[in-house]
């Protein structure tokens, strides 16, 4: 009995400990988006400076991420539904094997940009930890919502905000 009290102890002490870890704030929430100028599969660069006046979905992804793999459809739609409204989507691969990368993303058949962070200063930019990584950017450049990780009911979360920003 003393080590199912002992085990039914310690899982609660570890769950308590993710969701403190998981309530943190996160510390770009508030602060100018780390701009980047990263080239696109199309072959074109692109800076996130370039979209300031319109609101950003800036996902971070790697092919060998599954949950990148599960929002991807998600974010397409989003992007169908928005990009008239004023809403870039923009997907960033922080994979270190480029030409894999660029095979995925070729693969994945989304319409939004997909670029490649081969030194993956952009990612240390943005303090990715896990992945996939959204953050969404305001009208003036200003990272206003970022979600680490992906699950279903993310993309109701994400709409919520984008609405909210193009509302701006």
């Amino acid at each position: 009995m003393f080590y199912f009290r002992a085990l039914f102890a310690a899982l609660i002490a570890t769950l308590a400990l993710q969701s403190a870890l998981a309530a943190k704030p996160n510390p770009l929430i508030g602060k100018p988006a780390p701009d980047f100028v990263l080239k696109g599969l199309d072959g074109t660069n692109r800076r996130l400076s370039e979209y300031r006046g319109q609101v950003v979905l800036v996902n971070f992804w790697a092919r060998w991420a599954g949950l990148s793999r599960q929002e991807m459809p998600a974010l397409e739609q989003i992007h169908g539904t928005y990009e008239r409204a004023g809403l870039i989507v923009l997907g960033v691969s922080i994979d270190e094997d480029l030409e894999r990368a660029r095979e995925f993303a070729a693969a994945t058949h989304v319409t939004y940009p997909m670029l490649f962070d081969s030194g993956e200063a952009t990612g240390t930019g943005y303090g990715i930890e896990k992945l996939p990584m959204t953050v969404l950017v305001d009208r003036g450049g200003i990272v206003r919502y970022a979600n680490v990780g992906f699950k279903h009911g993310d993309e109701k979360i994400y709409l919520e905000q984008i609405r909210e920003l193009l509302r701006e």
